[in-house]
């Protein structure tokens, strides 16, 4: 007796099968191709990935809509740093769409960054925008500047590149201590930790 992946019966098929023209199609045989076929994608079908999410659980939920952009139209934005109140942060830098900014204790630039080719999808990174020579600083904001990175021209601040976090939106905190390539936290200037970054491989303004 011969069976399918499904489970379903091939025993006396062949016997069944009556003559047919060359246009004629096997009803019985392609329904069970199409049963095997799909247990088949079920079982050997790529699983998504979890290197993230065991990192550390994050917030369920889509993807904020507003970071759904292509690498084109992010690079037309002129890079903004300016300064923001949010609960249970108090002062942090963001981009110019409002969004936190980052950095990750594993960058060690420019000889070295840790976020790097998928990671970048989860921490999208403030780059300069096209014809843009140098990011723009928000009122009360000190310590820019820029450095060659894998994204392109990436702002830094005190010589940390700086990035955004794909679930954050206007306001909200999500990535604070999440483990990955790094630790990520906010950038809260008035924290006396987040001061002594000391990076000379950037240049920068203010």
């Amino acid at each position: 007796m011969q069976t399918s992946l499904d489970g379903t019966v091939l025993t006396g098929l062949r016997q069944r099968r009556r003559p047919h023209s060359g246009g004629n199609r096997q009803p019985g045989r392609l329904k069970v191709l199409g049963g095997s076929v799909a247990l088949a994608l079920a079982v050997f079908g790529a699983a998504p990935s979890t290197a993230f999410a065991a990192q550390r659980r994050v917030a369920a939920g889509p993807v904020n809509a507003s970071r759904a952009r292509t690498k084109d139209q992010g690079a037309k934005a002129d890079a903004v740093v300016d300064i923001a109140t949010v609960a249970k942060f108090g002062k942090i830098l963001v981009d110019q769409a409002g969004l936190p900014l980052y950095y990750d204790t594993g960058d060690k630039p420019p000889a070295h960054f840790a976020c790097t080719g998928g990671c970048l999808v989860a921490w999208p990174p403030l780059v300069l925008g096209k014809g843009q020579s140098k990011p723009v600083a928000g009122k009360g904001v000190t310590g820019l500047g820029v450095v060659k990175a894998p994204a392109g021209e990436q702002v830094t601040w005190h010589g940390k590149p700086l990035y955004t976090f794909v679930r954050d939106s206007k306001d909200k905190v999500l990535g604070q201590g999440i483990v990955q390539d790094g630790t990520w936290y906010v950038v809260q200037p008035g924290a006396r930790s987040a001061v002594n970054t000391g990076s000379k491989a950037s240049s920068s303004w203010g």
